[in-house]
């Protein structure tokens, strides 16, 4: 499994805001300027096949219509484009289409054929397919919200929060996955729908066999202590397998050599 971070930053953030793509096909999370931020990184947009959205927030679904046009402009798609989410994902797309693009919902929707998965955010939820099988589970946030488990054919496993503040459901993704993407928002302890990286290094001293990747950074963030927790920059791409994550100079560098509490500004700046 590859594992590559479009953004890692919360909204106030130099960083672009928290996406990620799973061997390039499998999208998490649609946020404010990640179509544009894919492309200035030479990955295609029309290659997504399947897309998982945490929550509704602007900073992790606005970009959604963009995934759209980008599948649907000048070509007709081939299969199904799989759309998994909360409860009302549909709705709130054909809203968002209006409101942006009035009208065009109904000649762009055949064109890319969606299909959508939509899961309760008190229950959670499973899907399978095109050699994935994501687990949704409820976690705790402003707004409903999902976190999820997906696990390819080679049983690579691979956790992803979401914003959430610390819940069971975190622990869950903690203990079931060998990596998990968590939300770090703010440099201690969490607070309004957020996690900490005081919290974040605590799940990890649990589980020092795991690999804990930061998403949804502030930037007064600093570098983490423990040596499982490692912040990824914008770009950044991980290589997971049936053991975990495969550690190289390359996939800790960045986000383990400054200690100063700053990231190195992405070459692509905000978008």
């Amino acid at each position: 499994m590859q594992l590559h971070f479009i953004g890692t930053g919360s909204i106030l953030s130099d960083r672009l805001s928290s996406s990620a793509l799973i061997d390039g096909k499998l999208l998490i999370d649609t946020p404010n300027g990640s179509m544009k931020a894919m492309r200035r990184t030479g990955l295609d947009p029309k290659q997504v096949d399947i897309c998982l959205i945490t929550h509704f927030h602007a900073d992790h679904f606005a970009d959604i219509i963009f995934l759209f046009l980008e599948q649907g402009i000048g070509r007709t798609r081939d299969s199904d484009l799989i759309l998994v989410g909360p409860t009302g994902f549909a709705d709130h797309v054909e809203q968002l289409f209006e409101l942006s693009y009035p009208g065009s919902w109904a000649s762009t929707r055949p064109h890319v054929r969606p299909q959508f998965v939509e899961l309760d955010t008190e229950h959670g939820g499973q899907w399978s397919g095109s050699g994935y099988h994501v687990r949704a589970y409820p976690m705790q946030h402003a707004v409903p919200t999902l976190g999820y488990s997906i696990v390819d054919e080679a049983g690579a496993r691979l956790g992803y929060t979401g914003d959430t503040s610390h819940c069971p459901s975190v622990d869950t993704l903690a203990d079931e996955s060998s990596v998990l993407v968590c939300d770090t928002t703010f440099p201690q302890q969490g607070r309004i729908g957020h996690m900490g990286l005081a919290e974040i290094e605590e799940l990890a001293g649990r589980r020092p066999g795991k690999h804990f990747l930061t998403t949804h950074l502030s930037d007064d963030v600093p570098a983490p202590s423990r040596p499982n927790v490692i912040r990824p920059d914008d770009g950044q791409t991980f290589t997971i397998n049936a053991h975990g994550l495969v550690v190289s100079d390359k996939s800790v560098g960045d986000g383990k050599e400054r200690g100063d509490g700053q990231h190195k500004k992405p070459v692509l700046g905000i978008l």
